[in-house]
C-alpha cells in the first residue's frame, strides 16, 4: 500500500498536469472557435473524448453498461462544467475576455464557500486569505499590474451570466467528490463524456446541421484532436481523480495558475512579457499554492 503522503502528492501532480493541458488548449481553441460555432468545436471535443474511452474500455473488454440510477449520478457529475460551457458561450457574445478573466479568479472562493455548505467543511483562515490572496495576484496578471482596471468591470446581463458559470465550475470539484461511488476513474470518466455529449448533442443539434465540416483544415483537425484527446479526455481523468482526493478549494485554486502558464507559452511562442507588470503577480499565485498544499498537511498533522 502506497504512503498517504505520496498518494496527495500524486494527486497534486494530477491537477497541475490538468491546469497545464487546460493552459495550452487556450491558443489552439481560439484558432478553432474563428472557424466553428464554440458550441460545435465542445460539443466535436466531448464526442471525440467519449469515443476515446469507450474504444480504450472495449479492447481491455472492461466497457460495462451502468445501471439507470448510476448515469443519473453520471450525468449529474457531467453538469457542473457542461453549465460553465453554455454560460460561457451565452456570455462571450457581449462579455470581453478580460472581463471573463477576472470573473474567473472567483471560482476558488466560491468553491471553498460552497465546499463549507455542501460538505459541512470548514475552512480556517490561512486558507481563506490565500484564496483571496490568489484572487488579487491573479487578478495582478491578467491585468498587467493595472488593478484599477476593476473598476471598469460590471455586472452586465452577460457578466452575470458568466458568472453563473463559474459557480457552476466551482461546484464541479464538489460535486465529483460528492458523488464519486468507488468504481475505477476510466469508467467514472467514460461515462461522464458520453453523458455530457448526449446532453450537448441535444443543445447542439441545429448548429450541428448547419456547420460545413469541409471548411475545417487538417491543421484545424489536428488541433480538435489535441482539445478531444488531452485537453478533454485526459484532462477530466486527471481531474476527477485529484477532485476525489484533495478537498474542493485546493482543486479549484490550480486555476490561478493558468494566467502564469499562459504567461510562459506566450513567453515560448516569441511574444515579449513585461515583468514588473506581471512579476508581483506571478509570485503571489506561487505563495498562495504553496500555502495550498502545505496549510493542509499541516492540519493532518496536528489531528
Amino acid at each position: 500500500m502506497s504512503h498517504p503522503r505520496f498518494h496527495f502528492v500524486q494527486a497534486h501532480g494530477k491537477v497541475l498536469l490538468f491546469t497545464l493541458l487546460i493552459s495550452l488548449s487556450f491558443p489552439i481553441g481560439s484558432a478553432l472557435t474563428a472557424v466553428l460555432d464554440p458550441l460545435v468545436v465542445t460539443w466535436a471535443r466531448y464526442l471525440l473524448a467519449a469515443l476515446t474511452f469507450v474504444t480504450l474500455l472495449a479492447c481491455q473488454r472492461r466497457l460495462v453498461q451502468p445501471s439507470l440510477r448510476d448515469l443519473g449520478r453520471y450525468t449529474l457529475i457531467s453538469l457542473p462544467a457542461l453549465c460553465y460551457f453554455v454560460a460561457m458561450f451565452v456570455a462571450l457574445q457581449e462579455t470581453s475576455a478580460l472581463d471573463a478573466s477576472a470573473l474567473y479568479t472567483t471560482v476558488p472562493l466560491i468553491s471553498a464557500l460552497a465546499s463549507m455548505l455542501m460538505l459541512q467543511r470548514r475552512i480556517g483562515w490561512s486558507m481563506a486569505f490565500a484564496l483571496l490572496g490568489g484572487m488579487v495576484a491573479a487578478a495582478l496578471i491578467i491585468f498587467r499590474g493595472e488593478l484599477s482596471q476593476l473598476a471598469s468591470l460590471s455586472l452586465t446581463p452577460s457578466n452575470r451570466i458568466y458568472l453563473l458559470g463559474c459557480v457552476g465550475m466551482a461546484l464541479n470539484p464538489i460535486v465529483v467528490k460528492r458523488y464519486y461511488r468507488g468504481e475505477s476513474f476510466a469508467h467514472l470518466t467514460c461515462w461522464t463524456l458520453i453523458c455530457a455529449t448526449l446532453l450537448l448533442t441535444l443543445v447542439a443539434a441545429p448548429r450541428l446541421l448547419a456547420t460545413d465540416w469541409q471548411q475545417v483544415s487538417l491543421t484545424l483537425w489536428l488541433g480538435l484532436a489535441y482539445l478531444a484527446l488531452f485537453a478533454t479526455a485526459l484532462s477530466f481523468f486527471l481531474f476527477q481523480q485529484g477532485s476525489v482526493v484533495l478537498q474542493p478549494e485546493q482543486v479549484s485554486a490550480y486555476t490561478y495558475l493558468i494566467p502564469v502558464l499562459v504567461l510562459l507559452t506566450g513567453m515560448l511562442s516569441g511574444e515579449e512579457i513585461i515583468w514588473r507588470q506581471v512579476g508581483w503577480g506571478v509570485l503571489g499565485v506561487l505563495l498562495t499554492m504553496a500555502v495550498m498544499v502545505l496549510v493542509p498537511v499541516q492540519q493532518a498533522r496536528r489531528a
